[in-house]
């Protein structure tokens, strides 16, 4: 074969890999969806790809980073959740923090929210899978929340100090908290009461 033809053979398999990762993580979500996390297997996974389990475990060696990446494609990205670089000017901090809490409650209510819960169960005793639930789910979140502040400061709205990563981790703590651990229903009026109670009186300057 000549090198033409080489290179054409590598990107059709490369191609049909690409094919087989896009179907593998569908296939988890499937599986995620319809089993939940507790009875999630790798076998189940394979039998909606069609694929071995082998060839799953090359490309995740376990079956949380499967879940994590099978979620990723599924959670909103920081601008689904309101926090886009751009915010128009008449959108203070305070209603774009509140968006922001609706958007996570909405999604920590969800199938998706569920499995990430429980994924980060898992992470509690397991130093690597948290380490990697942090880089690739919370970091960039968290970097987005900390230029929603940052914008905060330049109009007058945040004191300089709460523009840090403890300050830009509180909300989405308390949301969390609320919904998973009290199991309180995530309404509009307890999400103002948490903006009023806790995240005004933080950022505000004073």
């Amino acid at each position: 074969m000549g090198t033409s033809g080489a290179i054409a053979e590598h990107i059709r398999q490369r191609r049909r890999g690409a094919a087989l990762e896009d179907a593998i993580v569908e296939a988890a979500y499937d599986e995620l969806a319809d089993v939940g996390y507790t009875s999630f297997t790798v076998e189940g996974v394979a039998a909606r790809a069609k694929t071995g389990k082998a060839s799953i475990y090359r490309r995740w060696p376990t079956k949380q980073l499967l879940v994590l990446d099978a979620l990723l494609g599924q959670l909103p990205t920081p601008a689904d959740c309101g926090i886009v670089p751009e915010i128009p000017d008449h959108v203070t901090t305070v209603d774009a923090l509140h968006t922001v809490a609706r958007a996570m409650a909405g999604v920590m209510s969800s199938p998706a929210g569920a499995a990430m819960r429980a994924i980060k169960t898992e992470a509690a005793t397991d130093v690597e899978l948290a380490k990697v639930i942090d880089e690739r789910f919370q970091e960039p979140r968290r970097q987005a929340l900390l230029g929603l502040l940052a914008r905060g400061v330049e109009r007058g709205e945040v004191r300089p100090e709460a523009v840090t990563t403890l300050v830009a981790d509180v909300l989405p703590a308390v949301v969390t908290h609320r919904l998973v651990f009290q199991g309180e229903p995530m309404t509009d009026q307890v999400l103002m009461d948490i903006m009023n109670q806790v995240i005004v009186p933080l950022i505000s300057p004073r």
